[in-house]
């Protein structure tokens, strides 16, 4: 009684600080005895535990109980497992099949090792050989210098009293039943402890009457409430049941030892990590052969090193691995750690290294500092990867290996969104097909078919139904116009906004034309194929919280407008439990490992220019429960905007370019050709821009009106090629679209900089891919730093407007000198920074970046003041908002900047959905000076595209030089998204 009110006040305290933990104790029982059943069910009920019974045949094998216990042992929601098993099963392959830390009874080799070894506290001890020393104990008998024989024990049994008896000073003495000394030996014995029931050939005359009689045979554990064998009276002031009770009793208070010891560890504990040993070579060799020269952890290892459960994994290969989102509940309760951003300044075409960065980061934190961390990384398009941008897994000594794997099919997820996409396509031209062919009551026949004589409909038809205001679940029951209303969707053709997608980049399957074979009785039509992470199935899978949530979010898909202009969705086409088993898979995060043994999470990757451009909200939110409150997790967020100087935009229609002027003149357009532009030093670009009002950046046009294909003029000389996306498309999109959706707060945003991206910003020559860098950037220029250095001024001025504190990694380059290196570090502390540190990750591994990691642990300490700019509530954009994010010199300056520019939505707008956070479509220029700063927002310029699976309103904004195929389909859609002709 005393044990079980103990363990019942302890499991208080514990469900004090976790209301919803109770443990639960597993019985496997292969018996017909349920009186130990009854004994076990009212001690767990008294102390406020729960049990549950897996009952076995009498008869069944070895095999079959350990196929149960193996089952048990990964069930993260039973603490304790019990067997209730015949004698002849107690295998030692049977006992020792349980998991160690469940095994409430104290049979493993595991738990019996440690008790011998004196590490009694780390272990549980059978409660059957604690009950028969605490009776002792209890009743004044002292063992110090008693003779103890154990008669008719044997395995863990034998071995724990042998064990418990010789900690407190006795002789202790073992021998079977049939040993030929046993009269003897029980003669001379002062305490006799029973390990089974005594033969019928053994006298109770060799036991003195003055010996103490304990019985705690295996009946115990077989059912059988242990008293004394026939004709041997238990002796002393024990009750003859006392030993099986206490038992009872004592392996409940190994479950509530159980279960604290779980609780301790959903706690934050630091990994006991087996880090893998780098040896730097100078010069640092390939990327592959870095990669190649290092042996990765079986992934099964690193799953258990960072707290990962056995079913919480599905391995593929030695490597990889995906992880299961049973452990978010499992963890529920665990604290997140700390939200680390990795962002970037406007990149030069050769990348600065956000992604070794980010690696650099996590091997310092784990490898070097004993700090949990883990990095979450897009995973790569195969477009790119065979094009001239080539992989992402980073590069030099911050690596994710092996790099083959994380750059190509990596667990297939791509391979799945490209299958469900396409099959979106599929039944979008199937559906038009099939309406142009058939006939109302034929189309609802298919739709509807009888099946066994029973027709009836599923429930996304009925969902379908309730959409159209049909309040009828009777097939029979529906009339001709409701029947024809259900079954025809009526798609537009030129709305539709959804294509098919493969990950190559194949130019010549940018524009074609579909339904050419006679089967398809002249249904043809113009379409294209995009890369396969330009998917909307992408973004969803990157901003999905759970299954149920993906197939919301894959339903709410926008694909079309039907002839009356409303939106089409995959629902509608009854095609959403399809994509969803399709991506089952696929959302689950994969895990693979750095150069240095520490984890990385790879998962999802929507391009920056046409989504939001971050990795998967899962990935983030699994990794921030596994570091635990003292850990960190590294997201990936974007680069800056694209660089260039100073320059001035003209606009002017396709069909001809303003001769001079930055904006059209009020009183009439003055015009001349592209092709005389061209002769005269320009770039044309084109320009997709929606006016939503009279303003002063075009005056004479109507209220509401595309200019759809405007040319986007700039000085030939003076612009970049471009190369990346900038901090309001990476990290903005990261805290104001991802961060809104996760609910997770970012504690730091980590800047990537280096020498010769300043340079270029600085005012350098071009800087071309696969062409020799000029001399300015090999040699030290510190005047070109400090010319540039206000790109990287502007990224730090925006990351502290939504209160997150910047701290700078310079990625260290060979040519760069110790000048030019702290001319940045001051620089940007000047303008705001945290720290600015030097990061030589790239050719040192995590080493190089301990200095950036020590920075980011005190930044990340301090309390976080993080904010959202605008309200997804408010039906406008806040000029505020633009005022925040430009400089106010460059809009004072621009011509066509007005205080009145209206943000207000238009009524025309088609079908916005609520509460919807803003996303640009666009691509960048630097943010160096002038007017360049209205390049980093989005001048309200709203519209609902392709992208409502999502809850995103659109923007189509400034675009980049040769930009125009990157937002051909969105900038389409969303012409055809207007009422009316344009």
């Amino acid at each position: 009684r005393e044990v079980i009110q103990n363990s019942k006040e302890v499991l208080r305290l514990l469900q004090e600080k976790n209301p919803a933990f109770k443990p639960v104790l597993a019985i496997i029982q292969a018996s017909d005895d349920n009186l130990m059943q009854e004994v076990n069910q009212n001690l767990a009920e008294e102390a406020g535990l729960n049990i549950t019974h897996i009952c076995l045949p009498p008869e069944s094998g070895e095999d079959e109980i350990i196929d149960e216990i193996l089952k048990i042992n990964e069930d993260s929601r039973v603490h304790g497992l019990a067997l209730q098993i015949s004698e002849n099963s107690f295998s030692n392959k049977v006992l020792n099949a349980l998991k160690p830390e469940k095994d409430v009874d104290g049979v493993t080799d595991v738990n019996l090792g440690k008790l011998v070894r004196g590490d009694a506290h780390e272990c549980f001890i059978s409660p059957v050989a604690r009950a028969v020393i605490e009776l002792l104990e209890k009743s004044g008998v002292s063992l110090d210098g008693k003779k103890v024989l154990v008669v008719g024990a044997h395995g863990s049994l034998e071995a724990t009293l042998q064990c418990l008896f010789q900690r407190k000073g006795s002789m202790t003495m073992s021998a079977p039943w049939k040993t030929p000394q046993l009269q003897s030996k029980l003669q001379e014995a002062d305490i006799v402890v029973l390990g089974s029931p005594k033969p019928e050939e053994v006298p109770l005359s060799w036991i003195q009457p003055e010996t103490i009689v304990l019985n705690c045979s295996h009946d115990l554990l077989s059912g059988k409430l242990g008293s004394g064998a026939p004709g041997v009276p238990f002796s002393g002031p024990i009750a003859e049941n006392d030993v099986s009770l206490l038992a009872a009793a004592l392996r409940i208070q190994n479950m509530v030892s159980s279960g604290r010891r779980w609780l301790r560890e959903q706690q934050y504990t630091r990994w006991r990590l087996h880090c893998l040993k780098l040896q730097p070579l100078s010069p640092v060799p390939s990327d592959i052969e870095i990669s190649r020269a290092q042996t990765p952890k079986a992934v099964d290892v690193l799953a258990k090193e960072i707290g990962l459960l056995a079913d919480e994994i599905e391995i593929y290969g030695k490597s990889k691995a995906k992880v299961c989102l049973s452990l978010l509940e499992r963890l529920k309760d665990q604290a997140d750690g700390k939200y680390v951003l990795v962002a970037g300044i406007t990149p030069t075409p050769l990348g600065e290294g956000k992604s070794t960065v980010t690696i650099g980061l996590v091997q310092a934190l784990t490898a070097h500092l004993n700090i949990n961390s883990f990095a979450c990384l897009r995973q790569p398009s195969q477009g790119p990867t065979f094009g001239v941008k080539g992989g992402a897994a980073g590069g030099g000594y911050a690596q994710v290996i092996p790099m083959e794997e994380f750059n190509l099919h990596l667990t297939g997820d791509i391979h799945a969104i490209t299958a469900a996409n396409n099959l979106l396509a599929a039944a979008i031209d199937a559906r038009i097909f099939h309406e142009n062919t058939q006939t109302d009551k034929s189309l609802y026949n298919r739709l509807v078919p009888s099946v066994n004589g029973v027709r009836e409909f599923s429930n996304i038809q009925l969902a379908r139904l309730k959409k159209l205001g049909i309040n009828k679940t009777d097939p029979s029951a529906l009339t001709e116009e409701e029947m024809s209303r259900f079954a025809r969707l009526n798609i537009d053709p030129p709305t539709i906004t959804w294509q098919r997608v493969l990950d190559t980049n194949d130019r010549f399957l940018r524009k074609i034309t579909i339904g050419q074979a006679s089967t398809e009785k002249g249904y043809s039509r113009q379409a294209q194929f995009d890369i396969a992470v330009a998917s909307e199935i992408m973004a969803v899978l990157a901003l999905t919280d759970s299954l149920k949530d993906m197939k919301e979010r894959l339903g709410r898909m926008v694909v079309a407008s039907d002839r009356n202009g409303q939106p089409i969705t995959a629902e509608d086409l009854g095609v959403t439990g399809a994509l969803t088993v399709l991506m089952k898979d696929a959302i689950k995060p994969n895990l693979m490992q750095t150069l240095e043994g520490t984890p990385v999470f790879v998962h999802a990757g929507p391009f920056a220019n046409i989504a939001h451009g971050n990795s998967s909200v899962l990935a983030d939110k699994i990794a921030l429960k596994l570091v635990g409150k003292e850990g960190f997790v590294g997201a990936g967020g974007g680069e800056a905007l694209k660089g260039n100087r100073d320059w001035q935009p003209t606009l002017a229609p396709a069909n001809g370019t303003k001769r001079s002027g930055p904006a059209p003149a009020a009183d009439g357009p003055n015009w001349f050709s592209g092709a005389q532009a061209a002769e005269q030093g320009f770039s044309t670009f084109n320009l997709f821009l929606l006016v939503l009002g009279p303003c002063s950046l075009v005056p004479h046009l109507p209220e509401v009106f595309l200019l759809h294909h405007f040319i986007l003029l700039l000085p030939r000389k003076e612009h970049v090629t471009e190369a990346g996306f900038g901090a309001d498309i990476g990290m903005e999109k990261f805290f104001n679209i991802k961060c809104r959706a996760s609910g997770l707060v970012p504690n730091v945003v980590v800047l990537v900089a280096t020498v010769r991206a300043l340079k270029m910003h600085g005012g350098g020559p071009s800087v071309t891919a696969g062409v020799p860098l000029k001399k300015e950037y090999t040699e030290e220029n510190i005047q070109l730093v400090a010319d540039g250095c206000c790109n990287l001024q502007k990224q730090i001025q925006i990351a502290q407007l939504f209160g997150v504190p910047v701290v700078v990694a310079l990625n260290v380059f060979k040519t760069d000198t110790r000048a030019e290196i702290d001319l940045v570090c001051e620089l940007a502390k000047r303008a705001g920074a945290f720290d600015a540190v030097p990061c030589y990750h790239w050719s040192m591994g995590g080493k190089g970046s301990v200095d950036l990691a020590w920075a980011v642990r005190e930044a990340a300490s301090k309390r976080s003041r993080f904010q959202f700019l605008y309200d997804v509530q408010a039906p406008v954009i806040q000029p505020e908002l633009l005022l925040s994010l430009t400089p106010s010199s460059a809009l004072a300056s621009s011509p066509w900047f007005s205080p009145e520019f209206p943000y207000h939505l238009p009524s025309t707008t088609p079908h916005p959905p609520a509460n919807s956070p803003d996303i640009s479509v666009k691509t960048g220029f630097s943010s160096s000076a002038g007017f360049r700063g209205l390049c980093q927002v989005s001048l309200g310029l709203q519209s609902i595209t392709h992208l409502l699976g999502r809850h995103l309103l659109a923007h189509l904004c400034l675009m980049g030089p040769g930009r125009s195929d990157t937002i051909a389909s969105t900038s389409t859609a969303f012409s055809r998204s207007l009422p009316g002709p344009v």
